[in-house]
Parts: structure tokens; sequence; C-alpha cells
């Protein structure tokens, strides 16, 4: 590029906008979506993640990531036979939040998604920043868990045979190494292409597993999508191991293009192996009757110990009105 001289795309005249080294590709804006729409088609089809005439709820956050995941769900689903809905969970972080909320929002209306919103300060009459103050824990660790939970709650309440969520591979193969080094093995298997649907717990899916953060972020760049710009105020990066260990894999990668695809397929390959040694056994939580490998799940638990009571019976009540109307779509 520095000579002056314009590559072209590997399957047409236009300028390439981008190299990809694994498939030695050069790629325009037409053959680059086409590209990710493909490779999230094989994955689809590769671990079986989604069956014809299914309902898939998409978490939407208001990133990139999501947005790219709700894109290609949704140009997909058409050829694929199933349905999506799309969920975006206001946590009540400022300004971030308002700003999520409204990149969400405009992407469903874009695509034509149903999309249900469910707010932190209408179903617990606090928010994240109070819930994080008062239970004195990490931000991403009380974040993760109630989203979790809200997710898994609406998941239920809807009816639907997946949740999809927007991990792409640089998301999960950190935590991947770091788990293994740790040996916890079992930690593993929550981190492949799909986590299968239990009694009261329904079944995540991750179609950009075979995708990376720059392919994603290009992707919802090229098709103009409504994303968050800010980086959320609690979001900390460049400190952890985890971190450390993704500037180590995109290392070897640039080295040895392919690698980590290569590795990702090899832990989805293995995946039983994990599960196996998971060894975790499922309980309902006595107070809300969700997920727990205890007697009361954590939600109840972080809720009972901040707020007062446990919070898991009446939230899922609130959460099963505010969908009543969205099953019927």
């Amino acid at each position: 590029m520095g000579s002056g001289k314009v590559l072209k795309c590997s399957f047409c005249e236009e300028p390439a906008i981008t190299v990809v080294r694994y498939a030695k590709l050069r790629l325009c804006k037409k053959h680059f979506t086409e590209f990710v729409q493909r490779r999230v088609l094989k994955t689809i089809d590769r671990y079986g993640l989604v069956d014809r005439g299914w309902r898939v709820l998409v978490a939407v956050s208001g990133g990139k990531d999501s947005a790219t995941l709700l894109h290609t769900l949704s140009t997909l689903s058409k050829e694929l036979g199933f349905e999506v809905t799309a969920l975006h969970i206001d946590l009540g972080i400022g300004k971030y939040s308002e700003k999520a909320k409204e990149a969400a929002e405009k992407l469903c209306k874009a695509l034509e998604v149903p999309l249900v919103l469910l707010s932190l300060r209408e179903l617990l009459s606090v928010e994240l920043p109070e819930l994080v103050a008062k239970s004195k824990r990490p931000a991403c660790s009380v974040c993760g868990l109630v989203k979790r939970y809200l997710i898994n709650t609406a998941a239920l309440e809807l009816g639907v045979q997946a949740v999809a969520l927007g991990h792409h591979l640089d998301d999960l193969l950190p935590y991947i190494v770091k788990n293994f080094v740790l040996q916890n093995l079992g930690g593993i298997s929550k981190l492949g292409p799909k986590t299968e649907t239990e009694e009261v717990f329904v079944g995540r899916i991750r179609p950009l597993y075979e995708i990376s953060e720059s392919e994603a972020a290009l992707y919802a760049h090229i098709q103009g999508l409504p994303v968050v710009e800010e980086v959320c105020p609690y979001a900390v990066r460049g400190e952890s191991l985890e971190e450390e260990i993704r500037s180590f894999l995109n290392t070897v990668e640039a080295k040895r293009p392919g690698f980590k695809v290569a590795f990702a397929r090899a832990v989805a390959k293995n995946i039983e192996f994990y599960r196996e040694e998971a060894e975790e056994s499922i309980n309902k939580c006595e107070y809300c009757e969700m997920p727990t490998a205890s007697n009361i799940c954590a939600f109840c638990k972080l809720t009972a110990r901040v707020l007062g009571k446990p919070m898991g019976s009446d939230v899922r009540s609130k959460v099963r009105r505010i969908l009543a109307e969205v099953k019927t779509l």
C-alpha cells in the first residue's frame, strides 16, 4: 500500500478494504460482507446452533459485536427458517446506557426485529451503580450476574429455543486459555460455540465463534449499524490476565495466520470432555426457581444482601408481564 498501488478484491475489480490473511483473501466491502455472513452460516451449520422453526433471542447491548450478530442472524434467518427477537437490558449507567438503548432501538427498527426492553430501574427500583456501591463487589461481576439472570428469565418466559450472544473469537479464547492454565477445565465447557438447554436454563449459542473482534467491528462499520461509540465507564482493559493472554494470542496469530480459528475449533471438538469435567448439579432456587448450583441463586443472594429481600420471584413476575405482548408478535 505504501507504493500507492491500490489492492483489488480477490473476487472483483473493486478496491480491497481489508486483507484476511488466514483465508489469503483481499476483499472489497461487498465481498467482505458476504465473507462474514458465510462464516457465520458455516458456524451455525458446523456446530448445529439453530434448527428450522426455532425462535432465537438475541442479546443486544448496543455495541458493535451484538449489532453484527443481530444483523447477520436477521439476514440468515430467512434462509435457515428461524425467527429472531432482540433483548436489550437498560442497566442505568448514566449517559452510556441511554446511548446504548438508543442504538439498540434504531438497529431493531431498521432490521424490523421485535425488541424486548428490560429496565433495571423498573424491575428493581435501583440501577447498576447503586447495586455495585451497596454490594461492594466489582462492577463487571455484578453486571454479568444481573444480565445472565435477566437474559435467562426472558428466554424462559418467551419460550425461545436458544439465546444468541455476541461473543467472538477474541472474547472467548483468552478465558479458555486462562481456565486451562489454572486447570479449571469445567469452566471451558461454558466457552464453546453452544451450551445445551436444561430444564431451567435456555441454551446459549455463539454464532460469532469463528469471527474476530476486528472483523465484527469492520462489518458493523461497513453496514452503517447504529452502535454506542463510548466505552462502558466500568470497563477496564490492559491490566487483566485475560488482556495479557489476548495480546499473546494476537502475536501468535500475526506469525501464524489461522492459529486462533484452529484453536477455537479444537476446543469445540473436545467440548464434551470439558463438560464432563464440570460436574455441576443444577438445582432450582428456593425463592425464584431459577437455575443454581446451591439452594439459592446468585441473583437472589445479591438482592437479599443489597435490597433486604431476594427479588428473583418479583422480577420474574414483572418480566412475565412485560413479555406478555411480545409472545404474540
